[in-house]
This record gives structure tokens, C-alpha cells and sequence, in this order.
């Protein structure tokens, strides 16, 4: 097991009042081979709950265990080495980059945690190569390329601590078609290849729909939902979820009731116009 929650609560204390962020969350996340989105309407504890994962907040009721790490911890236990376990990628990263070159900041991650010199570098070239940064770029500055690869080295900067876990808050977001698809085809990959358990939290739907194999649906602070995506958009409470279908769905239903197509389930849109070529009206 990866990371547990056992009816875990957190509240933002108020200057007069208390606010419950999360409420009774029991979740099981596997250490390897998973790939979850999680999805809620904005304020319902998305980003909350996922800064638990990595002890950057600590249950205010209930326990967590992370990679055999009770939480909250006793007073002697150290719980720093569970952000090299769990690595997260804020919304915008790009705007955390400081360091003077990109190869730079790339390597502060690992040498933050005592990992120096030749290791720190040649875990940092491979992680930038794995989001598509080549070695001419290393020693450019990080804020003198797109913004597309700022992102990328951002990210790379979570990759070369070698996490179990990568999780992410939006990461696709303000970021155009092919720049959405070129950095989830990165994290796909790192999931196929290495295993790697992917929690990616976001509000598009239609990455949801092509790329997640578990959903997990948070609605005021609660888990509403937790299993497969096929499952997830015929759930007979999606209506209460304030969520939207995924664009090929939408496409789908309205192709049936517009010219009689019947109406079957594509999840991504290469799959749809595959099936939509093979259509005779």
C-alpha cells in the first residue's frame, strides 16, 4: 500500500470559526501502476486532500499512513523523506523556478534531500530528458524559454527526486492543445514504463475521460465516488456531482438523438472518429 486515509478530516482553522476542508476520507492508493484523476466542483478539498498525500498538511482527525508512515506523526518522527516518496507538482509550477540555469533547477530537489554532485546531475539529465529537455538547453536560464517548457522543467525538478507517486494539480491547465497532449503523453509514459502511480487532479473532463483508469469524485469536503471512469458518467447520481461530460460523450449523445446513431461510449476522440468514418446513414 501506498498511501491510506482512515477517516481522515482537515479543517482551516478561522479567526472565530473552523472550516472543514475534508470529512470522513477513507482512501486506499496503490504504490505502483495507478492512474487516478481526481475531479470536484472548486472549494470541495481537491487540492487539500492531495497536499496530504505528501505530509505538506497533516490530518486534523483520523490517520493516514504513507508508505508505512503514520500520520499525524509522533513528535520524533521525521516526515521530510516522504516528499522524495510522493512528488507534488503544484498548479503553475513554472512559477517556483529560480535558479540560474534550467540544469540548476532541476538538481535543486535532489541536493535539497543530500543527493550531490555526479548523482544529483545525472538523475536531473535524465528527468529532463524524460519531459523532452535536451542537454543544449541545460545551462540556458529557465525563464528565457516557453512557457510550455518552463512547465517541463518544473516538473523535472519532481522527477529527479525519484518518486513512488507523482501528483498533480491541474497540470494541464492554461496550456494550449498540443501542449495538454505532449505532457500527458509524458506522464502516460512514465505510468506504462516505470509502473509509476499517476494522481493528477483537473477539471477537464475530457482528459479524465482518455487518460484515467480510476476516478475518485470529492463534493463538499466528502468522497462521492470512487471506481472506474466507464462506471463514473452512467452513475445515477452524476447529475449531483457538478460535472460535465466528456466532450466525445456529449458528441455521441447528440448524434443520437439528431440523426439516430446509436449511441455507444467513446472515451477519447480518436476512438470516436474511428467509429464515426464507419457510420452509414
Amino acid at each position: 500500500m501506498g498511501i491510506q486515509f482512515k477517516q481522515v478530516g482537515y479543517a482551516y482553522q478561522g479567526i472565530k470559526t473552523k472550516y472543514k476542508a475534508l470529512e470522513d476520507i477513507n482512501l486506499n492508493i496503490e504504490g505502483k501502476n495507478e492512474f487516478i484523476a481526481i475531479v470536484g466542483h472548486t472549494g470541495s478539498g481537491k487540492s487539500t486532500l492531495v497536499q496530504h498525500m505528501n505530509a505538506l498538511l497533516l490530518p486534523t482527525s483520523g490517520e493516514m499512513i504513507v508508505f508505512d508512515q503514520k500520520l499525524p506523526p509522533k513528535k520524533k518522527d521525521k516526515i521530510n523523506h516522504l516528499r522524495k516518496k510522493v512528488g507534488l507538482v503544484f498548479q503553475f509550477p513554472e512559477y517556483q523556478l529560480f535558479e540560474e540555469t534550467i540544469i540548476k533547477d532541476i538538481m535543486f530537489g535532489p541536493k535539497n534531500f543530500k543527493i550531490y554532485d555526479e548523482e544529483a546531475y545525472n538523475r536531473s539529465a535524465e528527468a529532463a530528458h524524460t519531459v523532452g529537455i535536451s542537454d543544449d538547453l541545460f545551462e540556458q536560464s529557465p525563464f528565457r524559454i516557453s512557457g510550455g517548457q518552463m512547465r517541463r522543467v518544473a516538473v523535472a525538478g519532481i522527477l529527479a527526486m525519484q518518486p513512488d507517486i507523482l501528483v498533480l494539480d491541474e497540470p494541464t491547465r492554461g496550456l494550449d492543445p498540443k501542449g495538454k497532449n505532449d505532457l500527458m503523453d509524458i506522464f502516460v509514459k512514465l505510468h506504462e514504463e516505470k509502473n509509476q502511480s499517476v494522481i493528477l487532479i483537473t477539471h477537464d473532463m475530457d482528459i479524465v475521460s482518455k487518460y484515467a483508469k480510476r476516478v475518485v469524485v470529492i463534493d463538499h469536503a466528502k468522497i462521492v465516488y470512487d471506481g472506474k471512469k466507464e462506471d463514473l458518467f452512467t452513475h445515477p447520481n452524476f447529475p449531483n456531482f457538478h460535472l460535465d461530460l466528456p466532450t466525445p460523450l456529449k458528441i455521441m449523445k447528440h448524434l443520437e438523438k439528431t440523426l439516430g446513431i446509436p449511441y455507444q461510449p467513446f472515451y477519447d476522440f480518436d476512438s470516436l472518429y474511428q467509429h464515426l468514418k464507419g457510420v452509414k446513414l
